[in-house]
């Protein structure tokens, strides 16, 4: 896909010269303040991008205000989204300066980490240089190195046939599953990680019912 073909830079605006172009915006980011929809659609420039038939993921976290021939409110694979359609002359970013805010690297770990809403067009291997790229956009300081969120995901990307299964243990031929952060059941690899965690009515129903396979360290340790 080459968005060069379909838009070009007018000033500081991003003007459509060739469509139609179509974009999802997931409607997640209401609950944030993050998307509202008047003659503008002002959204984070973080969806699904279809040109030609073709469909790519645009991510930057910065907000965006968008000016679409079309607003369509629709429900995919389970999923709520907002449906904008760009004609030639739709102007595609109002301005192509963004404030820096460090409030969307919040709603990304929110969103991506512990609700586990990765967008369909986000592929494993994307995911450990994520909040690289969200730490330049919104200028956030996140106390976390790289290889801290390369490990959570690591951890939190399943086999879709079998979660007890990490996904970099599988043969990667199929997209991965993304557990949100407090799946209880299955994010928890030890009984005692789940007796400490979130909600300690399903950790120790799940304690019961599915008890751990290995031993961990820390429980090694916890018994001397």
């Amino acid at each position: 896909m080459d968005l060069n073909k379909h838009l070009t830079k007018k000033g500081n605006q991003v003007v459509v010269t060739k469509g139609p172009i179509t974009i999802l915006i997931p409607r997640s980011y209401e609950k944030y303040k993050r998307l509202t929809v008047t003659d503008e659609v002002d959204t984070l420039a973080m969806f699904e991008i279809t040109i030609d038939g073709e469909t790519k993921g645009f991510f930057a976290s910065a907000s965006v205000i968008m000016k679409p021939s079309t607003v369509e409110y629709v429900t995919d694979a389970g999923q709520e989204y907002i449906r904008c359609t760009f004609t030639e002359g739709d102007i595609f970013f109002k301005s192509t300066s963004v404030v820096k805010n460090s409030n969307i690297a919040y709603i990304v770990f929110s969103e991506y980490i512990e609700k586990g809403q990765i967008p369909r067009f986000m592929k494993y291997d994307d995911l450990a240089f994520l909040f690289d790229t969200v730490k330049r956009l919104t200028g956030c300081s996140i106390p976390a190195e790289h290889a801290t969120f390369e490990m959570i995901y690591a951890h939190l990307s399943r086999n879709r046939s079998n979660l007890k299964v990490p996904y970099r243990l599988t043969a990667m031929n199929e997209p991965p599953l993304f557990l949100k952060l407090k799946d209880v059941p299955h994010a928890a690899s030890s009984t005692t990680a789940k007796l400490i965690g979130s909600y300690l009515n399903d950790s120790i129903a799940t304690s019961m019912v599915n008890a751990a396979e290995d031993q961990s360290d820390i429980e090694d340790l916890l018994r001397h």
